[in-house]
Formats: structure tokens, sequence, C-alpha cells
């Protein structure tokens, strides 16, 4: 008899299999208004990515001017993000968050 993890949906699909990579969070951090910086770890190397969560959404509060978010980029086992400049430094604002990252 075989054995091994599977998960099912109501209807019998298998959904998750033993032999089927899952994406794993290595960490998270707050990111400051602004502040570029990187993260180094090797696990990058099988497959990285990045979900970012902003504090407050686009539109909650905000009476004029744009929100300018981070733009991320995996190369090799380094996750890297900026922010680009301000248009008007009166009006346009930095998105702070959460960033996680992980590997798959």
């Amino acid at each position: 008899m075989a054995a091994g993890l599977q998960i099912f949906d109501a209807n019998g699909n298998i959904v998750l299999d033993a032999t089927y990579r899952v994406m794993r969070i290595i960490g998270a951090q707050n990111l400051s208004l602004g502040q570029a910086g990187s993260v180094t770890d090797d696990r990058f190397l099988q497959g990285g990515w990045a979900s970012f969560q902003p504090s407050v959404m686009t539109g909650q509060g905000y009476l004029s001017g744009g929100v300018i978010a981070p733009r991320f980029s995996i190369s090799g086992n380094v996750l890297s993000w900026s922010y680009a400049a301000k248009n008007n430094s009166t009006y346009d604002i930095y998105q702070d968050g959460i960033l996680f990252y992980g590997a798959s």
C-alpha cells in the first residue's frame, strides 16, 4: 500500500500531493517610507517571490497626489526593493507596509 500526503476537494479532486512544491515564507519585514533595501538568502535560488501588504489601501484618506509603492526584483539570491522619486513633494506619498518573501 502506498503512503503519502494527499488533500482532496469536495469533488474528490487532488488539491495537494506530497510531490507538489509549495511556496514557503522565509521572512517578513516592515518597509520604511521611501527607503530602498535588500535581503540576501540562498533559498531565492530555488525560485523566490515577494508579496507586499500595504498598511493603508490607495484611496483611504488620501486627498490628492500619488501613492508610490515599492518595486521589487529578485536577482540570484538577492531580493531588492526601491521607490520611484516623488513627482510632487507636497502631495505624493510613499506607501509603507509589510513585505513577505519566500521561496518555492
